[in-house]
């Protein structure tokens, strides 16, 4: 399994890197026509998810993003720094193990006594990560638009540590927009394929997501989400977040965004805020 999760992040680190290096080129041979931007930030959220214990999450994110015509291509990688109980994997929240293997991996199984869940413990390491692609439909003024993304897990993370899911996850998403001048209303509904998993049973699920944003004539950019995902059986838990945002246009090529989420369900945080960067070539 160790060698299985090398390989895999691997192969997320050259995708990762392919796609800066293929965008660079891509973007210079397009010049103003196609767009290449990296990213990082600072993200930390802490919830109980229905349980007694705290779990506290800082997450450093990596991001790639390319984008030319109707095509979006993105790649994410992130680096994770957890104290809790260890039961709560990132994006998915507490999960059940397999009984046979719960000892071995050292993962609590959900819902047992007290006196069967461990202390609270730190890890650190690479998370999963992921590559998606979006092509975007849009109507002749470019007001709306309807896409369709596809998306791809790699399991780079650390199951026995909680750092990932064990399993390599595909996804399905089906996202539409409509501007009223400088409002946007924004929708996604999507379907998320589980790979075969070492500590738990993922079923397969649906999610959804509604938003609106405001532009203002600085261009920044304020905005409110709401994103729900359904609970399977035994794992994912459910998710629903509410999430506020703002956009700001440092310069010509570097964006910052800043953003607070509420949770409101099992697999969601108490609560949630961070910051990001990205810088456009």
């Amino acid at each position: 399994m160790l060698k299985q999760r090398w390989l895999a992040t691997f192969v997320a680190l050259l995708i990762f890197a392919a796609s800066w290096f293929a965008g660079v080129q891509l973007a210079l041979a397009a010049e103003a026509e196609a767009e290449v931007s990296l990213g990082a930030g600072v993200n930390y959220t802490s919830g109980t998810y229905d349980g007694s214990a705290t779990t506290h999450i800082l997450t450093i994110p990596f991001t790639a993003r390319y984008e030319r015509e109707a095509w979006t291509l993105r790649a994410y990688l992130p680096y994770l720094r957890i104290t809790g109980p260890g039961n709560v994997i990132p994006g998915i929240g507490p999960i059940g193990t397999v009984a046979a293997l719960g000892n071995s991996v050292g993962l609590p199984l959900l819902g047992g006594s007290s006196a069967s869940q461990p202390s609270s413990k730190t890890v650190s390491g690479m998370g999963d990560a992921s590559v998606a692609a979006t092509y975007m439909f849009y109507m002749a003024d470019k007001t709306a638009g309807v896409g369709l993304t596809g998306r791809i897990k790699f399991s780079t993370g650390d199951e026995t540590q909680a750092l990932g899911t064990g399993s390599t996850d595909k996804g399905l998403q089906v996202e539409a927009f409509r501007r009223f001048g400088r409002n946007t209303l924004f929708g996604v509904a999507g379907y998320t394929f589980f790979g075969d998993s070492p500590i738990a049973q993922f079923q397969n699920v649906a999610n959804f997501g509604l938003g609106a944003s405001h532009r203002t004539d600085s261009d920044d950019l304020f905005g409110l989400t709401f994103d729900a995902r359904q609970a399977g059986a035994p794992a994912p838990a459910a998710l629903r977040e509410l999430s506020a945002f703002w956009t700001h246009p440092i310069d010509r090529n570097w964006r910052m965004q800043v953003y607070a989420l509420k949770g409101f369900a099992t697999g969601s945080p108490d609560w949630g805020a961070g910051l990001n960067a990205a810088y456009a070539f």
